[in-house]
């Protein structure tokens, strides 16, 4: 039962979202820039440069460095993270994160808080939140 409210809550956001991003668009500011993600279980750490794509926030990963700092080969470099998080009349957005392995969160929400972002990414029976820090 609590997907179905979850679902629910997020058409009812998304619809007034699109209302207010139409009406003040010029005010929402997109948060471009480099940011460093939290280790993964082998402690390695991606760069996800994010960017506007039409009216929204896309995300891509530029590289990986492993525990020491250094860069380190991985399949995740070039993937896109970020698909079409639109803005919300709150500030933050709204749309699909994509894990590093292939996991698609279509339920995710981003918000900047000074130097870090803050994603929650949903799924249809759990969130996980995640914090990224700001390199540029």
């Amino acid at each position: 039962m609590i997907p179905v409210l979850r679902l629910l809550a997020v058409i009812i956001g998304l619809s007034s979202a699109t209302f207010a991003f139409a009406e003040g668009e010029a005010a929402v500011e997109v948060p471009r820039g480099l940011w460093e993600t939290e280790p993964d279980a082998s402690g390695v750490i991606l760069h996800v440069r994010t960017r506007r794509c039409g009216r929204a926030l896309c995300g891509r990963v530029e590289r990986a460095k492993n525990r020491q700092g250094y860069d380190t080969p991985s399949n995740a470099v070039g993937d896109k993270v970020l698909w079409e998080m639109r803005p919300q009349p709150d500030g933050s957005f709204f749309g699909e994160y994509r894990g590093p392995k292939a996991n698609r969160y279509l339920q995710s929400r981003i918000e900047v808080v000074g130097r870090e972002l803050r994603l929650q990414a949903c799924d249809d029976e759990s969130c996980a939140a995640r914090t990224w820090i700001r390199i540029r």
